[in-house]
C-alpha cells in the first residue's frame, strides 16, 4: 500500500518537475550496472576511496560468493519509488540469487538495500542497516557505508548478525585504511552452509506467522523425534517427486507438452521445495557441531517443507490420473510396456558385453557403481513381467483399478530397467574421456614440475621444495599404476589434479594473474568432467535402487550439483574459484556413492518389510526383490494408489524490493520483496 501510494506521489509531482528544467539534473533513471567494478558513482560522492569500496566488494565475492553493486545517485526517478527504482536496476542487469544492491539517492538522503534471492535474515539486515550503513550515511560517508556494508554482508554469510567485523578490537573506522575482513571461511562448502543457515532461520521465522498465531506443533517434539520425522518424510517427498518425473515422461510421449505444462511446472516448483530440505539436511549432516536451537530450526524447516511438498502433490494428483485415464488406457499402456520390454530385453546381452570389456580394461573400483547392473536389470525387467502379467490378468477379471496399479509398476520397472542398461554405456565413456585426459593431465603437470625445480636449481623460491616433492610422488605412483595394467582413470585423474593444485598454490604468488587463470582454467575443464561423471553416475545409481537409498547420498548428491552449477556459471568470468566450487561438487559426489553403496550393502527391506507374504505380484521371485530396492513397491503401488503425483511449494528466493526504516521511521519491505532501506 506504501509503495502504491509514492507511485501516486511521483505522478503527481511529475508535472512540477516538468515545469522547472533544473531539476531534469537531479532526475536518475534505473542505471546499467558495471559487472566488472560492482560500482556505478553517478552522484560522484565515493572519491578517492572508490579503490577501497572496490576491494571490498570484491572480498565479499572471493569470501562468500556473494555479489554486492554499489550505486549512488542524486534521487530515485523514473520511478521515484525506491524499491520500484531497484527492481528495474536488478531486473535490467538479470542478477543473480546471490547479488544484492545498495543504492544511495544524496539529495533526497534516501538509500534501500536490496537482498534479491539472497539468504539474509531480516535480523542480519537489519543489523546491516543499522550498524554498517546508518552511522556513516548520517556524517554523509559514502564510501564507508559501503565498504562497512560489504563487511556486514559477509559477516552475515559467515554465520554471522550482520555486523562489521572489528578485526583486532579496531573500530570500524579503521576499516577505511585497511579494507574489509569478512567473517566465515572461504571454501564453497562453508559458502553454502552458511546461506543455508539463514535461508533456515528466515523460513522459520515465516513459518511461525505474525505474533498471536497458533503454536507450532512441532516445538513438543524432542530433537531426535524432530531428526526421525524429517528423514522419513524427506525420503517420502524425494520418491514422490521421482516418481513424478516417470509420470511427466509418460504423459508427455502420450498426450503432448501443452497438455502437460501444469503439472511440468508444479514439479518444478516441487523440486525447488526440496532443494532447500537437501541443503538443511547437509547442513546437519556436516562435521561442524550445531546447537540444539540450530537443529530444532532447521528439522522443522525440512518437515515442513517436506509436508508442503507431499500434501501439493497429492493435491494434484486427481488431476493427474484424470489426464493419463490409466484405467481406460490400460490396454494401450500394457501394449507399450511389452513393446519397452522386449527393446531392453535385447539390450541387456550388449551391455553384459560391454561390462565385461570394461573389466577387462579397467580397475574393478572404477566400475563400482555399475558392477551388478546386469543383474539389477535383469530383475527389474522380471518385474515388468511380473507387473505385466498381472496386469492382464486384472484387466480380464474386469479390476480396471488394480489393472492400473501393475501398468504403473511396470513402467516404473520398464524405466529403472533402462537405466541401468544405459548407466554402462555412460560410465565407459566417461572412463575413456578420464583416461584420454589423464595423458594430457600428466603432461600438462610434468611441465610446471619442470619449471618449478628449474627455480629451485637457480636458488630461488627454496618454499617449492615441498610442493615439488608430493608432485613427484604423486606422478611416480600414476605412471607406475598405468604400467601396471588397469587403473580407476577418474580417480587417478583427481589424484594428478589434486597434486598439480598443490604446486600451482605454491606457484600462484611468483605467476601473474593471466597464468594462474589459464592455470585454473585448465584444471577446472578436468575438474568439472569429474564432477559430472560421478554426479551422472551416482544419480544413476540411487533412482535404480532408491529404495534402500536414505537421505545422506541423496543429499549429498543434491549439494554437489548445486556445487557444480555454481561453478559453471562462473566459470568463464572466474575460473579459480570456479575451481574450488567443482572440486567441491566432485567430492560431495564422491561421498554420495560410497553412502549410497553402503546403504544398498545393509539394505534389509527384502527380508523385513513384509512383502514376502503373497499379494498382488506374488509371493516371491519374479523379480519382487528388485521392485523392493528400487522403490517401485512404495506405499502408493501396495496400497492400490497410481503412484507418484504432482505439485510442489515455493522455494526461498523472494523478488527486489525494500521498505523505509531510519531515523525513527518504520520498518518493512519483507516476505517477497526482500529488501529494506531508509533515511539519512
Amino acid at each position: 500500500m506504501r509503495s502504491k501510494f509514492k507511485r501516486i506521489l511521483a505522478v503527481i509531482g511529475l508535472t512540477g518537475l516538468l515545469a522547472v528544467p533544473a531539476a531534469a539534473a537531479w532526475a536518475e533513471d534505473p542505471v546499467t550496472l558495471d559487472p566488472a567494478s560492482k560500482i556505478v558513482d553517478s552522484a560522484g560522492v565515493l572519491g578517492s576511496q572508490k579503490g577501497e569500496v572496490q576491494e571490498a566488494i570484491k572480498k565479499l565475492g572471493t569470501d562468500h560468493a556473494t555479489v554486492l553493486h554499489v550505486v549512488t545517485v542524486k534521487r530515485f526517478e523514473n520511478p521515484a519509488d525506491r524499491e520500484a527504482w531497484t527492481d528495474a536496476v536488478a531486473e535490467k542487469a538479470s542478477l543473480g540469487p546471490n547479488a544484492l544492491i545498495f543504492a544511495v539517492a544524496t539529495d533526497t538522503r534516501q538509500y534501500v538495500l536490496n537482498k534479491g534471492g539472497s539468504k539474509i535474515t531480516a535480523a542480519q539486515l537489519e543489523n546491516v542497516k543499522s550498524k554498517a550503513i546508518g552511522p556513516q550515511l548520517a556524517n554523509d560517508n559514502y564510501a564507508q557505508a559501503a565498504i562497512n556494508a560489504a563487511a556486514a554482508i559477509g559477516d552475515a554469510a559467515g554465520g554471522g548478525s550482520g555486523n562489521v567485523p572489528s578485526g583486532d578490537g579496531a573500530g570500524a573506522a579503521v576499516l577505511v585504511g585497511t579494507g574489509v575482513v569478512a567473517a566465515g571461511g572461504a571454501g564453497a562448502y562453508l559458502y553454502f552452509r552458511n546461506k543455508r543457515k539463514k535461508a533456515a532461520a528466515q523460513a522459520s521465522s515465516a513459518s511461525y506467522g505474525p505474533q498471536g498465531a497458533e503454536v507450532d506443533p512441532l516445538v513438543s517434539l524432542s530433537v531426535e523425534e524432530l531428526r526421525r520425522k524429517s528423514g522419513s518424510l524427506l525420503i517420502e517427498a524425494d520418491d514422490a517427486i521421482k516418481s513424478s518425473e516417470q509420470e511427466l515422461m509418460f504423459a508427455q510421449a502420450q498426450y503432448g507438452d501443452s497438455a502437460v505444462g501444469n503439472f511440468t511446472k508444479a514439479l518444478e516448483e516441487a523440486k525447488g521445495h526440496m532443494t532447500e530440505s537437501f541443503k538443511l539436511q547437509q547442513q546437519l549432516d556436516d562435521h561442524i557441531p550445531d546447537t540444539e536451537e540450530q537443529q530444532r530450526t532447521w528439522l522443522g524447516e525440512i518437515i515442513r517443507r517436506s509436508e508442503a511438498a507431499l500434501a501439493s502433490l497429492q493435491e494434484q494428483k486427481a488431476d493427474f490420473d484424470s489426464l493419463r485415464e490409466l484405467e481406460k488406457n490400460a490396454p494401450r499402456a500394457l501394449a507399450a510396456v511389452n513393446v519397452g520390454a522386449r527393446e531392453a530385453d535385447s539390450k541387456i546381452s550388449s551391455a553384459e558385453q560391454s561390462l565385461t570389456a570394461l573389466r577387462a580394461k579397467y580397475a574393478e573400483s572404477a566400475l563400482a557403481q555399475v558392477s551388478d547392473n546386469i543383474l539389477q536389470a535383469k530383475e527389474r525387467l522380471a518385474f515388468v513381467q511380473n507387473a505385466s502379467a498381472t496386469a492382464e490378468q486384472k484387466l480380464a477379471e474386469g479390476e480396471g483399478s488394480l489393472a492400473a496399479v501393475a501398468v504403473r509398476a511396470a513402467e516404473e520397472s520398464l524405466h529403472q530397467t533402462n537405466v541401468l542398461i544405459d548407466a554402462i554405456a555412460k560410465v565407459s565413456s566417461s572412463l575413456d574421456e578420464a583416461r584420454s585426459g589423464l595423458e594430457a593431465a600428466v603432461v600438462d603437470t610434468s611441465q610446471d614440475l619442470a619449471q618449478a625445480r628449474a627455480m629451485i636449481q637457480s636458488g630461488a623460491h627454496p618454499e617449492l621444495a615441498g610442493p615439488v616433492a608430493a608432485v613427484e610422488a604423486a606422478l611416480a605412483q600414476v605412471k607406475s599404476e598405468i604400467q601396471g595394467g588397469k587403473i580407476d582413470p577418474i580417480a587417478t585423474l583427481q589424484r594428478v589434479e589434486t597434486a598439480h593444485q598443490s604446486l600451482d598454490q605454491s606457484l600462484s604468488g611468483i605467476r601473474d594473474q593471466q597464468e594462474q587463470a589459464r592455470r585454473a582454467q585448465a584444471s577446472l575443464q578436468q575438474t568439472i568432467m569429474s564432477a559430472q561423471a560421478q554426479i551422472s553416475a551416482t544419480s544413476d545409481y540411487i533412482t535404480a535402487r532408491r529404495g534402500g537409498v536414505g537421505t545422506e547420498a541423496r543429499t549429498r548428491l543434491a549439494e554437489s550439483q548445486r556445487n557444480l552449477d555454481y561453478a559453471l556459471s562462473i566459470a568463464r568470468t572466474d575460473p579459480v574459484t570456479a575451481l574450488t566450487y567443482a572440486q567441491q561438487a566432485h567430492a560431495l559426489a564422491a561421498q554420495a556413492a560410497q553412502l549410497a553403496q553402503a546403504d544398498v550393502d545393509h539394505f534389509d527391506g527384502y527380508a523385513n518389510q513384509g512383502y514376502g507374504r503373497g499379494g498382488m505380484f506374488g509371493g516371491g521371485g519374479g523379480g519382487l526383490g528388485g521392485a523392493i530396492l528400487g522403490g517401485i513397491l512404495i506405499n502408493s503401488i501396495l496400497n492400490g494408489g497410481g503412484g507418484g503425483g504432482w505439485g510442489g511449494g515455493h522455494s526461498d528466493g523472494g523478488g527486489w524490493g525494500g521498505g523505509d526504516f531510519g531515523g525513527g521511521g518504520d520498518v518493512g519491505g519483507w516476505g517477497g520483496d526482500s529488501g529494506g532501506g531508509g533515511d539519512f
